[in-house]
């Protein structure tokens, strides 16, 4: 349970503070970012990467991935619930989820291109 209390607390700590200070990301973006360095502090304190916290929050963490589907239920509901609006709007989402597909492809490739270029010329030097 405390594995799920901390991953909940960092979730609310998030929220409370993008909605407080009106920040434009996400609430649980930050959330994963305060969980990510409570990891790191713990580690720090318990001087290696297997600390007490790493195997608490991990068997949440694995529960709740077991489960993932069960947390598409209420998402499946609100899709058949706006069908009309989705209906509506089919060309526009159809457009931009090729769209954006196409424009995350071509960054990933440009991201790869570049990565490659700084590293291998680097570990062609070194004999690798």
């Amino acid at each position: 349970m405390e594995g799920l209390f901390v991953i909940l607390v960092c979730q609310l700590i998030g929220e409370i503070v993008v909605r407080t200070l009106d920040l434009s990301m996400p609430a649980p973006a930050l959330g994963i970012m305060l969980l990510l360095a409570y990891l790191w502090f713990a580690d720090w304190r318990a001087g290696s990467e297997d600390s007490p916290a790493h195997t608490r929050i991990s068997g949440v963490a694995d529960t709740l991935l077991k489960n993932l589907g069960v947390l598409f239920v209420p998402l499946g509901v609100g899709v058949m619930q706006n069908y009309r609006l989705i209906y509506d709007y089919a060309g526009t989402i159809i457009v931009v989820v090729v769209v954006s597909t196409i424009v995350t492809l071509m960054v990933t490739v440009g991201a790869f291109l570049l990565a490659s270029r700084l590293f291998g010329a680097e570990g062609a030097g070194n004999g690798h």
